[in-house]
Protein backbone atom coordinates (compact mmCIF):
# COMPACT_ATOMS: atom_id res chain seq x y z
CA UNK A 1 0.00 0.00 0.00
CA UNK A 2 0.94 3.52 -0.50
CA UNK A 3 1.67 5.99 1.76
CA UNK A 4 -0.29 9.28 0.96
CA UNK A 5 1.91 11.23 2.89
CA UNK A 6 5.42 10.34 0.59
CA UNK A 7 5.52 12.83 -1.85
CA UNK A 8 8.44 11.26 -3.29
CA UNK A 9 10.57 7.86 -2.60
CA UNK A 10 14.69 9.21 -2.80
CA UNK A 11 17.84 7.06 -2.78
CA UNK A 12 21.55 6.93 -3.74
CA UNK A 13 22.12 5.52 -7.37
CA UNK A 14 22.75 1.60 -6.03
CA UNK A 15 19.44 2.13 -4.19
CA UNK A 16 21.14 0.85 -0.97
CA UNK A 17 20.19 4.27 0.87
CA UNK A 18 16.71 5.03 0.38
CA UNK A 19 14.32 7.57 2.42
CA UNK A 20 11.15 9.30 1.70
CA UNK A 21 10.09 13.18 1.76
CA UNK A 22 6.78 14.19 2.93
CA UNK A 23 6.50 17.67 1.06
CA UNK A 24 8.01 19.09 -2.28
CA UNK A 25 11.70 21.14 -2.13
CA UNK A 26 10.84 24.71 -1.98
CA UNK A 27 14.39 25.57 -4.03
CA UNK A 28 16.32 24.21 -6.40
CA UNK A 29 19.64 25.23 -7.64
CA UNK A 30 22.75 24.16 -9.75
CA UNK A 31 25.81 24.39 -7.21
CA UNK A 32 29.10 24.99 -8.48
CA UNK A 33 31.68 24.61 -5.46
CA UNK A 34 34.33 22.72 -5.49
CA UNK A 35 32.98 19.98 -3.14
CA UNK A 36 30.16 19.84 -5.11
CA UNK A 37 32.55 19.03 -8.26
CA UNK A 38 34.28 16.36 -6.63
CA UNK A 39 31.72 14.40 -4.54
CA UNK A 40 29.39 14.20 -7.76
CA UNK A 41 32.03 13.79 -10.40
CA UNK A 42 30.17 16.56 -12.60
CA UNK A 43 31.07 20.15 -13.49
CA UNK A 44 27.78 20.76 -10.71
CA UNK A 45 25.35 19.66 -8.42
CA UNK A 46 21.64 19.88 -8.97
CA UNK A 47 20.45 20.23 -5.63
CA UNK A 48 16.86 20.76 -4.04
CA UNK A 49 16.22 22.28 -0.65
CA UNK A 50 13.30 21.39 1.52
CA UNK A 51 13.32 21.07 5.77
CA UNK A 52 15.04 18.36 7.30
CA UNK A 53 11.54 17.72 9.16
CA UNK A 54 10.10 17.09 5.99
CA UNK A 55 13.00 13.91 5.20
CA UNK A 56 12.02 10.55 6.85
CA UNK A 57 15.31 8.78 6.92
CA UNK A 58 14.72 5.17 8.14
CA UNK A 59 16.64 4.15 11.80
CA UNK A 60 19.05 1.59 10.04
CA UNK A 61 20.68 3.64 6.42
CA UNK A 62 23.50 3.11 5.09
CA UNK A 63 24.10 7.38 4.98
CA UNK A 64 27.57 8.13 6.00
CA UNK A 65 27.66 12.02 7.37
CA UNK A 66 30.62 14.21 7.48
CA UNK A 67 31.79 17.91 7.48
CA UNK A 68 34.06 18.79 4.35
CA UNK A 69 34.66 22.30 5.85
CA UNK A 70 35.51 23.05 9.43
CA UNK A 71 33.34 26.48 9.06
CA UNK A 72 30.31 25.59 7.23
CA UNK A 73 27.34 23.61 9.23
CA UNK A 74 26.97 21.26 6.24
CA UNK A 75 27.29 17.31 6.80
CA UNK A 76 27.53 15.90 3.29
CA UNK A 77 26.16 12.34 3.46
CA UNK A 78 27.51 9.53 1.06
CA UNK A 79 26.18 5.81 0.75
CA UNK A 80 28.24 3.24 2.71
CA UNK A 81 28.01 0.65 -0.68
CA UNK A 82 28.61 3.05 -3.17
CA UNK A 83 30.18 6.29 -1.94
CA UNK A 84 27.73 8.40 -3.91
CA UNK A 85 26.21 11.48 -2.60
CA UNK A 86 22.60 10.57 -1.12
CA UNK A 87 21.90 14.10 0.68
CA UNK A 88 23.40 16.68 2.76
CA UNK A 89 22.12 18.92 6.56
CA UNK A 90 21.98 22.14 7.55
CA UNK A 91 21.15 22.25 11.46
CA UNK A 92 18.67 20.05 13.35
CA UNK A 93 15.05 20.06 14.34
CA UNK A 94 12.08 21.94 12.76
CA UNK A 95 14.80 24.83 11.64
CA UNK A 96 17.24 22.18 9.97
CA UNK A 97 17.71 21.90 6.05
CA UNK A 98 17.90 19.03 3.72
CA UNK A 99 20.39 19.22 0.51
CA UNK A 100 19.15 16.43 -1.79
CA UNK A 101 20.33 16.08 -5.13
CA UNK A 102 17.59 16.11 -8.26
CA UNK A 103 19.14 12.80 -9.77
CA UNK A 104 18.04 10.96 -6.29
CA UNK A 105 14.35 11.51 -6.46
CA UNK A 106 12.31 8.95 -8.07
CA UNK A 107 10.87 10.81 -10.18
CA UNK A 108 12.23 14.33 -10.99
CA UNK A 109 9.43 15.85 -13.41
CA UNK A 110 8.04 16.79 -9.90
CA UNK A 111 10.49 19.23 -8.97
CA UNK A 112 10.37 22.74 -8.73
CA UNK A 113 12.67 24.51 -11.76
CA UNK A 114 16.25 25.75 -11.44
CA UNK A 115 16.69 29.06 -9.82
CA UNK A 116 19.76 29.99 -9.75
CA UNK A 117 23.76 28.85 -10.14
CA UNK A 118 25.49 28.98 -7.02
CA UNK A 119 29.55 28.96 -6.23
CA UNK A 120 29.78 30.26 -9.78
CA UNK A 121 32.98 31.71 -9.36
CA UNK A 122 33.95 27.91 -8.75
CA UNK A 123 32.98 26.46 -12.46
CA UNK A 124 34.55 24.20 -14.70
CA UNK A 125 32.74 25.71 -17.94
CA UNK A 126 30.45 28.22 -18.75
CA UNK A 127 26.65 27.71 -18.64
CA UNK A 128 24.59 29.73 -21.46
CA UNK A 129 21.22 29.77 -20.18
CA UNK A 130 19.46 33.34 -18.28
CA UNK A 131 19.55 32.04 -15.06
CA UNK A 132 20.97 34.08 -12.54
CA UNK A 133 24.80 33.83 -11.22
CA UNK A 134 26.38 34.39 -8.26
CA UNK A 135 29.82 34.40 -7.31
CA UNK A 136 31.65 33.94 -4.43
CA UNK A 137 30.71 32.48 -0.94
CA UNK A 138 28.90 35.41 0.54
CA UNK A 139 26.95 35.95 -2.43
CA UNK A 140 25.84 32.66 -2.93
CA UNK A 141 24.92 32.11 0.66
CA UNK A 142 22.79 35.39 0.31
CA UNK A 143 21.18 33.78 -2.69
CA UNK A 144 20.32 30.65 -1.37
CA UNK A 145 18.98 32.44 1.94
CA UNK A 146 17.14 35.04 0.16
CA UNK A 147 14.83 32.42 -1.70
CA UNK A 148 14.69 30.14 1.23
CA UNK A 149 12.75 33.24 3.28
CA UNK A 150 10.61 34.13 0.01
CA UNK A 151 9.43 30.24 -0.34
CA UNK A 152 8.73 30.56 3.36
CA UNK A 153 11.05 27.10 4.29
CA UNK A 154 12.55 29.67 7.24
CA UNK A 155 9.75 29.79 9.36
Amino acid sequence: MTDPNVIQQCSCPCGASTFKVVAPPVLRFYCHCSICQKLYQQPFADATVLKLSDVILPEAHEIQFKKYRKIVGIERGTCSQCCKPVMAIAGSGAKGLAFIAAQNYADERMLPPVKMHIFYGSRCAEVEDELPKYKGYLRSQFAVLRSLSAAGAQE
